[in-house]
């Protein structure tokens, strides 16, 4: 059997004001009280589960043996004929699983048909898809050669007069990415660098308040420090140790805004002309 815990018994140690060095008396973590009563209810618990397995399990030999004894008493009450009336018994039993075979046959022939029925019908689906999506690539086909027939006509008729329009935007496209990538790059390392400088100045608090409850300790059991006197007062929150001043602001950086100030270019080819943007003509 498994035992309670209570945290009522557990010894508790205290300060001793002549020893500056002893632990301090704290009050237990609420945490602590919660385990140990989630402990006790699974002692109970297992505690009673195991009793009423034991039960069940006493019961379940106890019943294996009269019906052990049961059934020897009748079958040397019966004699030979337990042997005679056995092959009907096993026929009957034979014959239960034919008729489970047989009904799970039917069942499985009703569920075949149904999966053919559907897959039938999903093949035709697929067909008739097929068939338009055919319709619809020679569509587009016939479409964008139409399209860049009509380019090619344009771009003859005014000389190639647009092709450097295009060619710069293409450029400066391509120049404002690489721009823009840089820039999240150093976004990313300005992040990161305000993440240790806040962990830095968050370590840096903190040995500022180790420090200073010290020293009040110190003050308050009339003990002085080396170097420090009694009545000299503390030093501020915002030095450390040494007369490291503490920084007081946070450091700001200002944020870009790519998408308000650059405008998207779709990527060109590197250079327009008969070998990107043929003339085809049509049969």
């Amino acid at each position: 059997m498994m035992e309670e815990v209570d945290l009522s018994d557990q010894p508790r140690q205290r300060v001793n004001s002549d020893n500056l060095s002893s632990e301090v008396d704290e009050t237990p973590d609420p945490r602590i009280q919660v385990e140990l009563e989630r402990l006790n209810t699974s002692t109970d618990t297992i505690n009673k589960l195991e009793v009423d397995l034991d039960e069940a399990r006493m019961l379940f030999r106890q019943l294996l043996a009269d019906s052990t004894h049961r059934i020897d008493i009748l079958a040397k009450r019966l004699g030979k004929c337990v042997e005679q009336s056995r092959p009907y018994y096993d026929a009957r039993i034979n014959a239960k699983q034919v008729n489970d075979a047989e009904r799970e046959k039917i069942e499985s022939a009703a569920e075949h048909r149904r999966t053919s029925a559907l897959y039938h019908e999903a093949e035709t689906r697929v067909k008739a898809l097929q068939k338009e999506l055919k319709r619809a690539i020679a569509k587009s086909s016939l479409n964008a050669r139409r399209s860049l027939l009509q380019m090619n006509n344009l771009v003859r008729m005014h000389q190639l007069q647009l092709l450097p329009y295009f060619e710069l935007k293409s450029a400066v496209n391509q120049q404002l990415e690489a721009q823009k990538q840089q820039v999240r790059q150093l976004e990313e390392s300005v992040a990161r660098a305000k993440v240790t400088y806040a962990q830095a100045l968050s370590n840096l608090e903190t040995i500022s308040d180790e420090i200073h409850r010290t020293r009040q300790c110190q003050l308050d059991l009339g003990v002085r420090g080396i170097g420090v006197g009694a009545e000299s007062p503390l030093p501020p929150l915002q030095t450390i140790d040494g007369g490291l001043p503490l920084p007081t602001h946070p450091l700001h950086y200002a944020e870009s805004s790519l998408e308000t100030n650059t405008q998207e270019f779709k990527s060109l080819p590197g250079k327009l002309g008969p070998v990107a943007a043929p003339i085809m003509a049509t049969g």
